[in-house]
């Protein structure tokens, strides 16, 4: 398992909804990453240095989401 599809799917499966929440937000709204590209780059994204900030961006993502859906 080495694509991020791969590890989409197995937190799909597993509700894991931070993992697939995190992976949704940077394949479809920041659009750095795709879903064919290796899980080598978004350990990138998921580095301490950026933690603070990317709960930030989460957070909003997440509001944003959900009106979207309403």
């Amino acid at each position: 398992m080495d694509k991020i599809q791969d590890l989409y799917k197995e937190a799909k499966k597993y509700n894991d909804y931070s993992l697939v929440l995190v992976i949704e937000y940077l394949v479809n709204e920041r659009k750095v990453l795709e879903m064919t590209d290796t899980q080598e780059k978004l350990t990138y994204y998921l580095q301490d240095k950026f933690h603070k900030k990317m709960d930030e961006y989460l957070a909003e993502y997440e509001r944003t989401r959900k009106h979207a859906i309403r």
